[in-house]
């Protein structure tokens, strides 16, 4: 999802990064385990500003000289050229040593020469030394003021800032920060500890995804810290009011560049380039070279059915909508993503996939630029899905009137748009997959997909992936006369998408797929089996085992496949594996015994079954796109534990390492990333039924 962010500028050619220090390390008489607690603040701050590994991002040092006079910090000030700091220049100013409040509240910094009855001619205003980096040129600027009494260098920095030309004192990128409070002398290393904390949390829990913090994202890992050490957080003087813009004086340690498999309008229901790249190297690996392998070729019916409407438009008698549906783990989604991935004009034209693209069935490839947007609907609103599709076609959402509800009012925006679009001859496709985990199907529905459908010729090409019961099985139909949740859901989708024709009482309602039918077994063991091909030297035939597995899972769903898979494929021994009665009694129990089986094979003290069932289920119970690692996530198990978890870091690492991890899927929502199970079905289970995991494990059948 969005998060609202601005777009950070690119670092124009010499623009520089430069770290500042005016430290003062030594006072006469002083303890040395001051000038000791200096020096691990300036290595501290080379740790995380001045770190190789971030790059163009990285800063340079520039130290103050040993200062012992106010007109050395002037000279400094001369030599460093502050004042006149380019637009470009990044600047990070940090000012440590000892300070104190004149009579009129003015805050200085200390000088070992300074008369504590002379502070305007022997000590240094804190406010004249921020007001050189503040009235420079450069566009991002952090202050950091690390002194005794520093927040009292307010007094005088609001002065500064009204002394500022209008543009500088609105500027968002301009952040001052005061460690210490009024009347509260400096912790040498108490800073060091907060900042060394709060990298830690950036490279590890905080998984912010950002190439660089805002100052509200930097202050709520300073709070964080805070609680982590004991120790107080630092107050911000300034530059909150520009707290959510990118700060490129504040670089995200823990930031890893990703690169985009599809455009972002498409990337919430595609496929991840994981998944897309282990099939590319399973089908590089096959002696028929022609053959692209089972996630290009796998369930031609349904691939070609979905490609020839993408292609073609609805056959005769339907309405340009197609509904992909079926039983939790029949794999709708992934037949979308298919279609969605294989669709985007930037994954067709990479190398990399061409290969494949081009040994594909051609009558199941989606013509390239065939879906506009794709959105996934899971935990969204229908506010929110309304959002995603005009960003997708490079629109904003309107700020309503108000007499105009802001559903309606960005409703009548998309439709509007799409009458343009229209009048060009141009009709968009949208895909909208997981409309029953919506935060209100029904709404979202009635209220977004119905007035979609029925815009006339201003109407867009719609897919529309919902989970539902097959009702021609006995066993999924509930003993009542009401149909199921997911099969009444399914008949008010057919309604919102059935079309009246004008020249007869006939009606065209959807196309309509079904990914559960009775050739769907046939295709479970085929994917079985293509992901045990790739087992190295195995002791084990593919297609009889994949057979073998299939029988043994009742109402085998692909997510059983694939964990079953998993778990012969990583045993230390798989032949063992195999004629173990107890993995084929899990397998008999579905997915909650083969979850269960992995549970129990933990034995890290880190992580034990009891904790680790407790993390999956507080992710199962996250709402949104997932929860995130640090703090939520240890919050959320340890109230679905009703226990402290001591150590959480430790237990969710060692969990993101475990073969757990294969459980969890991971998204992004407001710049941070998130955990969530990687199926609904498997949610459910952990949701209402967590005393089956807890049970002893069945005997071997004689």
């Amino acid at each position: 999802m969005d998060s609202g962010r601005g777009a950070v500028p690119s670092a124009a050619d010499g623009a520089r990064r430069r770290l500042l220090t005016v430290v003062v390390p030594g006072y006469q008489d002083e303890d040395p385990d001051f000038a000791d607690g200096v020096k691990e603040q300036l290595q501290v701050l080379d740790t995380w500003w001045c770190d190789p590994a971030l790059g163009i991002r990285a800063f340079t040092h520039e130290p103050a000289p040993d200062l012992q006079e106010r007109r050395q910090v002037e000279a400094f000030l001369e030599e460093t050229e502050l004042r006149e700091a380019p637009r470009e220049d990044a600047i990070v100013l940090f000012i440590s040593g000892h300070g104190e409040a004149s009579g009129s509240g003015s805050h200085f910094l200390l000088l070992p020469s300074t008369d504590r009855k002379r502070l305007l001619a022997t000590a240094y205003r804190t406010s004249d030394l921020i007001a050189a980096a503040l009235d420079s040129h450069a566009q991002h600027v952090f202050v950091i003021v690390n002194t005794c009494y520093s927040r009292g260098a307010d007094i005088n920095l609001a002065q500064v800032t009204r002394d500022l030309n209008r543009q500088r004192s609105n500027s968002p990128t301009l952040a001052v920060l005061a460690a210490t409070d009024f009347g509260t002398t400096v912790g040498v290393r108490e800073l060091s500890a907060l900042l060394t904390q709060v990298h830690k949390q950036l490279s590890t829990s905080a998984e912010l995804t950002s190439e660089y913090l805002s100052f509200a994202e930097f202050m709520e890992q300073l709070r964080d810290a805070a609680r982590a050490t004991g120790y107080q957080a630092p107050f911000p003087l300034l530059g909150l009011d520009g707290a959510s813009t990118p700060h490129l004086c504040l670089p995200n340690p823990g930031y890893r560049p990703t690169t985009h498999l599809v455009a972002p309008q498409r990337s919430q229901v595609a496929a991840t380039e994981e998944d897309m790249r282990y099939w590319i190297s399973r089908a590089s690996g096959r002696p028929n070279r022609k053959d692209p392998g089972w996630y290009f070729s796998g369930r031609r019916p349904l691939t070609r059915a979905l490609a020839s409407f993408l292609t073609d438009g609805p056959p005769a008698g339907h309405s340009p909508s197609l509904i992909v549906t079926g039983t939790a783990g029949s794999g709708k989604s992934a037949v979308i993503a298919r279609a969605v991935t294989l669709s985007d004009p930037g994954l067709r034209a990479n190398p990399a996939y061409a290969g494949a693209i081009a040994d594909s069935p051609a009558d199941t490839l989606p013509p390239e630029g065939s879906i506009d947007v794709a959105v996934l609907a899971r935990q969204r609103t229908a506010e929110q899905v309304v959002t995603a599709l005009l960003e997708g076609i490079g629109h904003k959402a309107p700020r309503p009137d108000s007499l105009t509800d802001q559903l309606t009012a960005m409703r009548g925006h998309l439709t509007e748009t799409l009458r343009r679009l229209a009048v060009i001859g141009r009709t968009a496709t949208f895909v909208i997959d997981g409309l029953d985990e919506a935060d209100d199907p029904y709404l979202l529905v009635s209220q977004v997909i119905a007035p979609l459908a029925q815009a006339g010729q201003a109407a867009p090409r719609l897919v529309i992936g919902v989970r539902s019961h097959h009702t021609d099985d006995a066993q999924s139909v509930p003993d009542s006369t009401e149909p199921a949740p997911d099969t009444a859901l399914l008949d008010h989708i057919r309604r919102a998408l059935t079309l009246a024709t004008d020249f007869s009482r006939s009606q065209l309602p959807p196309v309509e797929l079904r990914t559960d039918g009775p050739e769907t077994v046939d295709d479970i063991q085929a994917y079985l089996q293509a992901l045990l091909d790739d087992s190295p030297d195995r002791p084990f035939d593919p297609a009889a085992t994949a057979r073998q597995i299939t029988e043994r899972i009742p109402a085998v769903s692909f997510l059983d496949a694939r964990i079953a898979a998993n778990q012969l494929r990583e045993h230390d021994s798989p032949a063992d594996l195999l004629d173990d009665p107890q993995w084929w009694d899990s397998l008999g129990d579905g997915l909650v015994g083969m979850l269960r089986r992995d549970l129990r094979a933990l034995n890290t003290p880190q992580l034990t079954p009891d904790t680790a069932l407790g993390l999956l289920r507080a992710a199962a119970f996250a709402q949104g796109a997932g929860v995130p690692w640090g703090p939520i996530w240890p919050a959320l198990a340890e109230a679905v534990l009703d226990r402290p978890l001591p150590d959480a870091e430790a237990a969710i690492s060692a969990l993101r390492s475990s073969r757990l991890i294969g459980y969890l899927a991971q998204d992004t929502e407001d710049g941070r990333t998130v955990h969530r199970l990687a199926h609904e079905r498997l949610a459910e289970v952990l949701r209402t039924e967590p005393h089956r995991l807890h049970t002893a494990p069945k005997e071997p059948q004689s």
